[in-house]
């Protein structure tokens, strides 16, 4: 048995994955960045497929060669430059179940969403929805499984809000107007994927993957909290969730420069229409009902330094590199604009003054190559590296020209050490799995 794995680098196909390679099942994953996959998760083989490019049957034909079964836990939470969910999310699987019809695949296992209706605000659940309907009329074996907002130890999209609300020190944030939300732990839904991969023939299910208690965003956000080990909040901060959509909307624009944040309109919308749906469904795979949220917590692996660094510095992380896309934009136009006293500097320091001049103008234009370079999610790593060198470059000619500033009461040249160290930090948060 062969299964195909699309979204097998993502926040729920990567455990599905680790699961299959547990229990020996030849798969192969789909990926953008294959070489990333096998980082990820070396006991699949990997091929290269991009779903935005797979809009057609005949782009899937070479790909199910040999293939028994498909699991589809691929998907765009939002629209952007990386993204375009209805592409990725409907038209793309469209057409994987007409070639997978045609090339005789057993089974499908779509993961959709809770809530995914064509009648929706999101165009999320809606492409979900349209997939599901297809899926549910091809005459393939299949089953759709529908979690609500699922709890794991890694974290994304929505999961990823919580734990970054979670992790705000000192205040207990929280947001009134929002409906109550069901979750499910990522072991359930992996574990509905296993059994609906040994479920005898024919399959046709549709199964809603939801704990029995739905819970308000706030008490949601405190077991988080709580699971992290962060101390006691001291006080409370409760805002009506509307007062957010201008950060929604700032995050959605940000998403066209390539930057996935969870605080897109889609996330928000998602909590503010809240998350609910059958709990009973998940008897007919798991024989029991999908686990609690406290219950799920507890059997994620306590919470040690990694999972607290990750819920305080991912919410410092675009703090930080908005302030160093500010320090290389503000001295790329100063130096543009002040290019006589900045050439004075060098002159002093006896460079000629020709020489002078074009040391600082072409400084100048790369520090404003690095302030692009940086707002541009798919440039931000090399950005930054490069940022390093022509901060060290800086600090060496500022040794070998000027050596004075580094005495100067005012410590213009020390000060760039802080912002070397931040770069650092930066750059070894840029990664995104």
């Amino acid at each position: 048995m062969t299964i195909l794995l699309l979204g097998a680098t993502g926040f729920i196909g990567s455990e599905i994955a680790r699961a299959l390679s547990a229990q020996g099942k030849m798969t192969v994953g789909l990926a953008r960045d294959p070489d990333e996959g096998a980082r990820l998760v070396p006991g699949l083989a990997w091929i290269k497929g991009d779903l935005r490019h797979l809009v057609s049957p005949a782009s899937w034909v070479d790909m199910l060669k040999g293939v028994d079964i498909i699991i589809n836990a691929s998907g765009a939470l939002q629209s952007g430059l990386r993204d375009n969910v209805d592409q990725v999310q409907s038209d793309a699987i469209i057409a994987l179940i007409d070639a997978a019809k045609a090339k005789g695949v057993r089974r499908f296992i779509q993961i959709s969403a809770s809530n995914a209706t064509t009648d929706t605000s999101t165009d999320f659940m809606a492409s979900k929805a349209r997939a599901d309907a297809v899926v549910s009329s091809s005459g393939l074996d299949h089953a759709i499984l529908r979690p609500g907002l699922v709890i794991g130890r890694n974290a994304f999209g929505g999961t990823e809000l919580i734990r970054l609300l979670a992790g705000v020190p000192l205040v207990a944030p929280g947001l009134t107007g929002l409906k109550p939300v069901q979750c499910v732990g990522m072991e359930d839904v992996v574990s509905a994927v296993m059994a609906a991969l040994d479920a005898p023939a024919p399959l046709a299910k549709t199964c809603d993957l939801v704990g029995e208690t739905a819970h308000g965003l706030t008490d949601i956000i405190a077991a988080h909290r709580t699971w992290l080990g962060l101390p006691k909040p001291r006080w409370s901060l409760t805002v009506p969730g509307p007062l957010l959509r201008p950060v929604a909307l700032v995050a959605d624009m940000l998403g066209w420069l390539g930057w996935r944040s969870p605080l897109r309109s889609t996330a928000f919308a998602a909590l503010t229409d809240g998350v609910s749906g059958r709990a009973e469904d998940a008897r007919s795979l798991l024989g029991r009902p999908c686990l609690d949220l406290g219950t799920v917590l507890s059997h994620l692996p306590s919470a040690g330094k990694a999972d607290r660094w990750h819920a305080r510095l991912g919410l410092l992380f675009p703090f930080g590199l908005a302030v160093l896309i500010t320090l290389w934009m503000a001295s790329g136009v100063l130096g543009l604009f002040q290019t006589e006293a900045a050439a004075r500097l060098l002159i002093e320091g006896g460079m000629g003054p020709g020489r002078a001049q074009a040391c600082v103008i072409a400084g100048s234009l790369a520090d404003l190559g690095i302030a692009l370079g940086l707002a541009w999610r798919a440039s931000v790593k090399p950005a930054l590296s490069i940022s390093l060198g022509v901060m060290a470059v800086y600090l060496a000619g500022s040794a070998w020209v000027r050596p004075d500033l580094w005495l100067d009461p005012l410590g213009p040249m020390l000060k760039v050490l802080p912002a070397f160290v931040l770069t650092l930090v930066c750059l070894a948060m840029a990664d995104e799995r």
